[in-house]
């Protein structure tokens, strides 16, 4: 594997990591769903992290089938205009857009309330008192805009933990990729 690759590997490693620490001061060190600034801004920071692993490894697609995209031009439409163009196809590229269109993928809602969040406003929030739910606080997709259904500080432990996994099966299979080549 080229050195490239490897450093582009520990990019989407580290803001994988980048997430996993908004994500555990926003739960260990702000007043759950006070919607004050420290509370709003690990929010906005662990969504930020959370896609730009995605982003991030985006380049590591780019580099591992030779795309030469310029660093500054790699996106998903890129990478899949590129392959479009050379009449290839991109099996980890095209699982990561199929799981991105659908509007009720845990990665289709990231996306949203990130874009919302660092783009628009706030992303909005229900607040429950009483009940089953007592102390709950559920995160609405701005997309869609429905309630997520359970309480923000599980959902984005879930998003890591389906991140994590997506980033690692990606990977095995273009690195398999190699292997048979």
């Amino acid at each position: 594997m080229g050195n490239e690759l490897k450093n582009a590997q520990d990019r989407t490693d580290a803001k994988m990591r980048f997430s996993r620490l908004h994500l555990d001061e926003l739960l260990h060190y702000t007043r759950k769903g006070s919607g004050d600034d420290f509370d709003r801004s690990h929010t906005e920071s662990f969504l930020f992290q959370l896609i730009g692993v995605r982003d991030a490894f985006l380049q590591e697609l780019n580099l591992h089938y030779k795309c030469k995209l310029e660093l500054h031009k790699v996106s998903i439409n890129s990478l899949r205009g590129y392959f479009r163009k050379n009449g290839t196809k991109c099996d980890e590229l095209e699982e990561l857009r199929t799981l991105e269109d659908k509007k009720d993928s845990w990665l289709y809602a990231a996306i949203e309330m990130r874009n919302h969040s660092t783009h628009r406003r706030s992303v909005s929030r229900e607040f429950y008192v009483g009940g089953s739910e007592d102390g709950q606080v559920h995160l609405i997709n701005p997309g869609t805009n429905e309630s997520l259904g359970e309480d923000y500080a599980s959902t984005f432990q879930m998003w890591c933990r389906e991140m994590e996994q997506l980033v690692e099966t990606l990977r095995d299979s273009y690195l398999k990729k190699i292997q048979l080549t």
